[in-house]
């Protein structure tokens, strides 16, 4: 995979050890990383800063990452989404939904760094964002 040194992920989870090991491999790919711990964070940092890509976690306490999907979707946002959960609730239906509300990628928790490397070429393909940054509040 090419290394995108001038793309920016955002990655959305309240574990902070599976922020922390997903940032990890996330910077050994080229991207520069923020991270927040709910949706709700999340909506204001891609209001400030549109990232490249963006990894959430679907089930964080307060604001989940459907709700993010959905905020994304109304706004006709073209940010690429990896949805990614490691609840034992019907995980793969979750996935599902999740792609359906828009995810281009979904992976189980916990996850290989192939696993990640193989969700940010399905999300945004081998190259970084065609998109041009611009805030999407």
């Amino acid at each position: 995979m090419p290394t995108v040194s001038d793309s920016r992920a955002l990655i959305v989870d309240d574990d902070e050890v599976v922020r922390l090991s997903l940032a990890r491999i996330m910077r050994k790919a080229g991207y520069l990383v923020a991270f927040v711990s709910n949706a709700r964070e999340a909506i204001a940092e891609i209001s400030v800063a549109s990232p490249d890509i963006v990894f959430t976690d679907i089930f964080m306490p307060g604001t989940d990452g459907f709700e993010l999907m959905n905020w994304l979707r109304r706004r006709k946002c073209p940010i690429p989404l990896v949805a990614m959960s490691g609840a034992n609730r019907t995980l793969t239906g979750q996935l599902g939904l999740a792609s359906k509300l828009g995810a281009k990628a979904t992976i189980s928790k916990p996850f290989r760094e192939q696993d990640v490397l193989e969700a940010i070429v399905a999300a945004v393909g081998d190259q970084k964002s065609p998109w041009p940054s611009r805030r999407w509040a």
